[in-house]
């Protein structure tokens, strides 16, 4: 019976592929590199955001320091 039971079982359970060992970060050259695109734009956008940002606390630091309102 007990047997009978696990096989049952093994053919309700979706079949074991293999493992994922690594994952290696970057593109291919010969496909689309699509995701490596959006990656460099997303932090291209951020770092410019952090530089703008920046620049304008440094700029109203400086105007108060000259007395400008």
């Amino acid at each position: 019976m007990k047997r009978r039971l696990q096989t049952s079982i093994r053919a309700w359970l979706p079949h074991r592929r293999g493992r994922i060992l690594r994952v290696a970060p970057g593109y291919n050259p010969n496909s689309s590199s699509l995701g490596v695109d959006v990656s460099f734009l997303l932090f291209g956008t951020m770092a410019i955001t952090a530089v703008t940002l920046v620049t304008g606390a440094a700029l109203r630091l400086w105007r108060r320091q000259e007395g400008q309102p």
